[in-house]
C-alpha cells in the first residue's frame, strides 16, 4: 500500500519536473553586450534574454546605435535595439502602416517612456515593437504558432 501511495505522489512530480526541464531545453539564455553603444539615455551595459533556440545572431550598428537580431529559419526575428527614437528598421514598414515613423515626437510631447505597437503584416504574420524607456525590443514575421514563445522571450528582458 505504501509503494502505491508513493507512486501516486511521485508520478505527478516527475511529470512536472520533466515538463519544466523540457521547456528550458527549448530556450537559450543570451547576454547581449551594449557597453560600447552610444546612447546617453542607456542605463545598462548588458541585457539578458531567454530566446527560443535555433536562431542566427547578428549585430547591426547604425549611427552609434546597436541592435542585436536573432533570426530563425522561417525568417521570424527577435531584436533588441538602443535606438529609442526610430526603433528597428525591421519594423519600419509595419510602423509606417499604422502612422508611426518616429518615436522622438511622441516621447517629447507625452513624456511617456513605454510605447507598444503591434499587429499583423500583409502576410498575416505578427509583429511587435516595445520602447521600454532606454531600450527597444520587438519581433517581426512571427506565425501564430510561435507567437507565445516570442512573447515569453520579450518578457524575459533583464537589464544588467
Amino acid at each position: 500500500m505504501k509503494s502505491i501511495y508513493t507512486n501516486i505522489v511521485l508520478l505527478p512530480l516527475l511529470i512536472a519536473a520533466s515538463c519544466s526541464s523540457s521547456k528550458s531545453l527549448l530556450f537559450s539564455s543570451k547576454t547581449l553586450n551594449f557597453e560600447n553603444c552610444l546612447s546617453k539615455e542607456k542605463n545598462y551595459k548588458y541585457i539578458e534574454l531567454n530566446l527560443p533556440k535555433g536562431f542566427i545572431k547578428k549585430k547591426v550598428e547604425n549611427h552609434g546605435f546597436c541592435e542585436y537580431r536573432f533570426e530563425y529559419q522561417n525568417k521570424s526575428t527577435i531584436y533588441v535595439s538602443t535606438d529609442i527614437y526610430s526603433g528597428s528598421r525591421l519594423n519600419s514598414d509595419n510602423l509606417y502602416s499604422i502612422g508611426v515613423n518616429t518615436y522622438a515626437i511622441s516621447r517629447s510631447i507625452t513624456l511617456v517612456d513605454t510605447i507598444k505597437n503591434s499587429g499583423k503584416d500583409r502576410n498575416n504574420l505578427y509583429w511587435l515593437e516595445y520602447v521600454l524607456g532606454d531600450v527597444v525590443i520587438g519581433y517581426v514575421n512571427v506565425p501564430e504558432e510561435q507567437k507565445e514563445q516570442f512573447e515569453k522571450a520579450i518578457a524575459s528582458l533583464d537589464r544588467k
